[in-house]
């Protein structure tokens, strides 16, 4: 009885220790969902804590996206986030975002975002939204809802947008307001 009781002890100090090396793995490895498509099989999802995800994209764009839990569902190549950071930088200016959650789809490269979205820009604009997608390999940002961007100079509120980060060309939908300051 001893003997076995030694064993299943053995067994389960081996099971937790390639458990952790996974989970350590999967949290280093997260950059890259390639790798976490890699190591884990068919059918499994993970919750991952202070989670930490980045793209390198054309032209020296970057995305960092922080979220202090995530779901990760591998047949969707899909991560549920909740208190979402992130830092995007293209060759048309860097954008701080903080949202209550969202969701990555990293095989297409697009972040959603839900709740109390703030983005800060590099010219001390500030855009609020309930809504935003960022589309990272196309270099778009679109809010479906209403919005409001602020900066020193004016104020712009509106029904919805498209931001075309390439060619820092803004499309807005809907009645429009203006205010200059």
């Amino acid at each position: 009885m001893q003997r076995a009781r030694f064993w299943i002890l053995c067994a389960m100090g081996a099971l937790l220790v390639i458990s952790g090396a996974l989970l350590f793995g999967a949290r280093h490895w997260a950059v890259s969902a390639k790798a976490l498509k890699n190591i884990l099989p068919a059918d499994v999802d993970m919750r991952l804590d202070n989670l930490v995800l980045s793209e390198a994209g054309e032209e020296g764009r970057t995305m960092v996206i922080n979220a202090s839990s995530a779901h990760y569902y591998k047949t969707d190549d899909l991560f549920i986030l909740k208190d979402v950071r992130a830092k995007i930088v293209t060759d048309t200016g860097d954008y701080k975002v903080e949202a209550e959650s969202g969701r990555y789809e990293q095989s297409e490269k697009k972040i959603t975002l839900d709740g109390n979205i703030t983005v800060i820009d590099n010219q001390s604009g500030v855009l609020t939204s309930d809504s935003l997608r960022f589309n990272f390999g196309e270099g778009r940002l679109i809010s479906d809802g209403p919005f409001c961007y602020s900066t020193p100079k004016l104020d712009l509120d509106g029904k919805s947008f498209v931001f075309h980060t390439k060619d820092k060309r803004l499309e807005v939908e809907g009645r429009t307001y203006m205010l200059f300051n």
